[in-house]
């Protein structure tokens, strides 16, 4: 009979551990799951700006002049020109933090040329690829501010938009859209606009 008793409380007490450890392993497996679709929401949130970076790429490949080639930038000593290309280059290497301090350098070397708006704009997208939602709507912002004839205006509106609708906050980033319909109805981001008011 003890023997039997030890043997029935061991197996209780091997029962009790196990039970333990299934309990663990269901709360890793939901943190893991919220893990995995918190990602899976992120990656269709890059999946949207890569259609706007690809809609940008066709817009600089069409109408207009490459930057590069164009006589606006004549005015750009040699060395912002370098700081520029490299952040530019960091920004596409996925280096976000160099490309960030790359085009503040060059705007504090060129507050005034004719690629400050854009230096600006690629802080936002920084920010934004990583995962800074509120550094990245400030950077557009700052943009849109300081430079209400730059040609980036419409993709920082509709970029904003994005980051709205990511948070959820659907009327704002209608707000944001409806924007860039109304002062752009003809640009690329204006089509993509009215796809997502959709």
């Amino acid at each position: 009979m003890d023997s039997l008793r030890f043997y029935t409380l061991r197996i209780d007490s091997m029962i009790h551990e196990q039970s333990e450890e299934i309990k663990l392993l269901r709360i890793d497996y939901y943190v893991k799951a919220n893990e995995l679709g918190e990602k899976i929401e992120m990656l269709n949130s890059r999946v949207g700006d890569m259609e706007s970076q690809l809609t940008m790429i066709s817009e600089k490949l069409g109408s207009r002049k490459a930057v590069v080639d164009s006589d606006d930038l004549s005015g750009i000593s040699p060395e912002a020109r370098l700081i520029y290309e490299a952040a530019y280059m960091n920004y596409v290497k996925g280096n976000y933090d160099e490309a960030i301090n790359g085009f503040q350098s060059y705007l504090q070397l060129a507050p005034d040329s004719p690629l400050s708006d854009n230096a600006v704009y690629w802080i936002g997208e920084c920010y934004l690829a990583m995962g800074k939602s509120q550094n990245a709507v400030n950077a557009f912002q700052d943009m849109i501010n300081r430079y209400p004839q730059s040609n980036k205006r419409p993709t920082a509106l509709y970029k904003i938009g994005l980051v709205y609708e990511m948070a959820k906050d659907q009327k704002t980033a209608r707000q944001y859209y409806g924007l860039v319909i109304k002062d752009f109805p003809n640009s690329p981001e204006a089509a993509l606009a009215r796809d997502k008011l959709k």
